[in-house]
């Protein structure tokens, strides 16, 4: 980690609609406590059945975008009162960025600079050694895009982002504003050359998390559309899948799973090809079939998640409503080099 980036990193309700979950399973806002849930043979292979869940924060008002930094601190959105938080190890958390430009997702490019999907800007930015965030897309075409959601970075620096009109629909989650690009799309910006590629998805609505499987041979995409209205059963709440060619276009579109109770939020892949996916009832656990292997229930509507790894423990970090939880896991992310 460069020394510019860690002197600045220092500086049930709505849920209850879709009953798919399977019994016994929590739902948000039920006041359980986390807990494990195996639901195949084996699923104790990635996380402990007695998986000691710690909550690290409650004060947020919409936790989402985890990002852990190479210092071994993370960083998180709490987008309605537009501010980045960090937690270290041993010390109280602290704002990281205020005001955040509503920022939601985060990922780090390849030379460990914090990029940001802005709702308030509506942008892809990214911060630069020189402690400033630089805009680094924000149209498409000469349209201004919707309000970046998710990102993620694959082996050769290309950017990968999702753009629902979720930051501008939502009053407290950006500035507000009209949708002008004439839909909700997936895009690939490549930081070197300036390309902007909207990708084709038409089965995906409403793009929310994204995430490569190891290798970068298939992209997975959460299709959140049921977030726009959720007492609407018939939109979509489901991950699609696709194949990816060696110059990232997209082929073979096909559904990979549908995840309820609510939408499929952040979505994060494991180095065995397992897809993590949030929901309303805490986190879900698909086999690469796509065969749901268990469950992390929680307590709150959970956002989103990221990948961590300290004196060798992995760990996943998880942003749900107000909070931000730390799991133990017994596997760490999938690499991103392609095979």
């Amino acid at each position: 980690m460069s020394r510019w980036l860690q002197s600045f990193s220092r500086s049930l309700c709505t849920g209850l609609l879709m009953a798919g979950v399977g019994a016994g399973s929590a739902m948000a806002g039920d006041g359980a406590a986390p807990r494990v849930v195996g639901e195949t043979p084996g699923f104790s292979e990635l996380i402990d059945d007695d998986a000691a869940i710690e909550k690290l924060y409650d004060g947020g008002k919409w936790s989402e975008g985890p990002l852990a930094l190479p210092d071994g601190s993370v960083i998180w959105s709490d987008i309605k009162n537009n501010r980045v938080m960090i937690w270290r190890e041993g010390e109280d958390v602290q704002e990281w960025l205020r005001p955040a430009q509503f920022h939601n997702g985060h990922a780090l490019d390849h030379k460990g600079r914090v990029l940001a999907a802005s709702h308030g800007k509506r942008a892809v930015e990214r911060l630069n050694e020189d402690g400033r965030w630089e805009v680094l897309v924000d149209l498409d075409g000469e349209h201004k895009l919707n309000s970046p959601n998710d990102l993620v970075v694959d082996a050769r620096g290309r950017i990968w982002f999702t753009d629902p009109t979720f930051g501008i629909d939502v009053p407290e989650e950006g500035y507000g504003g009209r949708s002008v690009t004439g839909g909700e799309y997936v895009y690939r910006f490549d930081p070197d050359s300036g390309e902007l590629t909207r990708l084709t998805t038409p089965a995906v609505k409403t793009p929310n998390g994204l995430a490569f499987s190891p290798g970068e041979r298939t992209l997975y995409i959460a299709d959140s559309e049921l977030g726009h209205d959720r007492e609407d059963a018939s939109l979509n709440h489901h991950i699609v899948a696709y194949d990816v060619d060696d110059d990232g276009a997209l082929s073979n579109e096909r559904m990979f799973v549908e995840v309820s109770p609510g939408v499929p939020d952040g979505l994060k892949v494991d180095e065995a090809g397992n897809v993590w996916s949030s929901s309303d009832s805490g986190l879900q656990v698909f086999s690469p079939e796509g065969q749901r292997l268990g469950r992390v229930d929680l307590p709150e509507r959970t956002a989103n998640l990221a990948f961590a790894e300290h004196e060798g423990q992995h760990y996943l970090f998880v942003t749900a409503t107000s909070s931000l939880y730390r799991v133990p896991l017994n596997i760490g992310e999938a690499r991103s080099e392609r095979n």
